[in-house]
């Protein structure tokens, strides 16, 4: 609009100035009009560099997320946390049962308490002052008990595991029968639908009614079989949970009897040897290795925070099962968030590492840096992925949500630089005019990157060249010019 005015501005001088051929003082001036001069400004091009912005998509993430997966399969007891929740690396999120692994614990401990209790007996302080034994019969009884006890204990445990398996079943085949006959609590929920929302005396709706009672029976029929199953297996489990317990205190003390008897029939023998003697040690080197390992099965049991973090997702639920094939649990760490979008290959080769970035969310700005360029197309999207960092205070991004990245693409250094305004065009060809010698000079020239207000020329103009920077209704090849304004000499 300015350079417009200007040439409005010029045109009308020149209609004046062939008008008035006349002085002040009344004597004719030598004839010479506006066409003959062209009025124009002037400078040297500027020597610098020109980027140009874009803005891309972006998706927010944090930096380090971590799955957490249990270490085994059981029942879900209780979940301590929800998504949203801010957790610290070692915290509980969730524990599960572990009857089983308590029972392998504590039966580890029965082994390694028998064997140290046999080797003190055999080889201890003790061993010497021992004296009137057990007979040869006593020793074969104590040892029977004890591999009867212990096979009855084999026996329970594997009873107690296959009704834990049928208590799962059938609670599974409850849930099942819940979403077949479309209620969530009790079966008596179909049967308050039938009474709340069809009148028995209209004979249409009579029919529905007497169709959603038949459904209510025969769900009641086949939920009360399954509950009753569910009741039996619960009230076996806890039986055989008191066998378990009732049969590791007589394995104990049925042990010792026959440690004593052993330790009598050696010494009347005299075969206290010292291989046997490396045997009971190994004994009770294998029952510490037991408790050791049993221990770490329970802890798999107790599912804890891997990293410090925010609980993006919550997979599990009470009394569902945890397995080790799926996460329970996914944590982020939002003290550092990332911004990832897509670009063509001639906008990736642009980049590098450490270029800097402004990241828009909701009216926030924060600043960031390009920390990985990938080096392969992405298949999804036919296009190269790009990374930021996001800093500052990010707490208010939420992940998977989308921001704008702004940062510099195209850019060339140490250029010629020009005003936009000053390129003109014949055709194809770009061409600007030049003062050389008092007289204007039409030079063309080869553009290159360029925005709202400047052009690169590439070729055809140097530094040192006095660029007519104006239009003007004279200005063409050969004019003479009238420097109104020089930024250089």
């Amino acid at each position: 609009m300015k350079n417009r005015q200007k040439k409005l501005a010029i045109l009308l001088c020149t209609a004046i100035s062939s008008l008035s051929l006349w002085g002040c003082g009344g004597e004719q001036v030598a004839e010479e009009t506006a066409a003959d001069v062209a009025s124009v400004e002037a400078s040297n091009p500027e020597i610098g560099s020109l980027k140009l912005s874009n803005s891309f998509i972006a998706t927010i993430s944090p930096d380090e997320s971590v799955y957490v997966i249990p270490k085994t399969t059981a029942e879900v007891l209780s979940v301590n946390v929800e998504a949203g929740d801010v957790v610290q690396e070692g915290d509980v999120l969730a524990v599960l049962d572990d009857t089983m692994a308590q029972l392998q614990l504590d039966n580890a401990q029965l082994q390694l308490d028998n064997a140290q209790h046999a080797y003190n007996l055999s080889y201890g302080d003790a061993a010497t002052t021992i004296n009137d034994m057990q007979t040869d019969s006593n020793l074969n009884q104590a040892s029977d008990g004890v591999e009867s006890l212990q096979e009855k204990l084999a026996d329970a445990m594997d009873n107690l595991q296959y009704y834990k398996d049928m208590l799962k079943d059938e609670e599974a085949e409850l849930d099942h029968l819940k979403e077949e006959y479309d209620f969530t609590n009790d079966v008596d929920e179909i049967k308050d639908y039938a009474e709340d929302n069809y009148d028995q005396t209209n004979p249409k709706e009579a029919a529905e009614y007497a169709k959603v009672m038949a459904r209510y029976q025969s769900a009641a029929a086949k939920v009360g079989t399954t509950e009753g199953k569910i009741s039996a297996y619960k009230q076996a489990i806890d039986q055989l949970e008191e066998t378990i317990d009732t049969l590791q205190k007589n394995i104990d003390s049925t042990y010792n009897t026959y440690s004593q008897a052993v330790t009598s029939s050696n010494l009347s023998n005299n075969e206290l040897r010292e291989e046997q003697k490396k045997v009971s040690q190994n004994g009770i080197a294998a029952a510490q290795l037991g408790i050791e390992q049993a221990k770490e099965s329970l802890d798999a049991y107790t599912i804890t925070a891997t990293i410090s973090g925010v609980i993006e997702t919550v997979n599990v639920d009470e009394h569902d099962f945890a397995t080790s094939s799926n996460p329970a649990f996914v944590i982020s760490n939002k003290n550092t968030m990332t911004a990832t979008f897509y670009v063509s290959e001639d906008v990736r080769n642009t980049f590098s590492t450490g270029q800097s970035v402004s990241v828009e969310k909701d009216g926030t700005q924060y600043a960031g840096e390009i920390i990985e360029i990938g080096a392969a197309i992405d298949q999804a999207t036919g296009l190269f992925k790009v990374k930021a960092s996001v800093g500052g205070d990010t707490s208010a991004l939420l992940s998977g949500t989308k921001a704008t990245v702004t940062t510099d693409t195209y850019h060339e250094n140490n250029a010629v630089i020009v005003p936009y305004e000053s390129v003109y065009y014949d055709g194809t060809e770009a061409y600007v005019y030049t003062v050389v010698d008092g007289k204007a000079k039409k030079t063309y020239v080869t553009t290159g990157l360029y925005d709202t207000e400047r052009i690169v020329i590439s070729e055809g103009l140097s530094g040192t060249d006095m660029l007519i920077t104006t239009w003007s209704a004279q200005l063409r090849d050969g004019v003479d010019v009238s420097i109104i304004t020089a930024a250089k000499e």
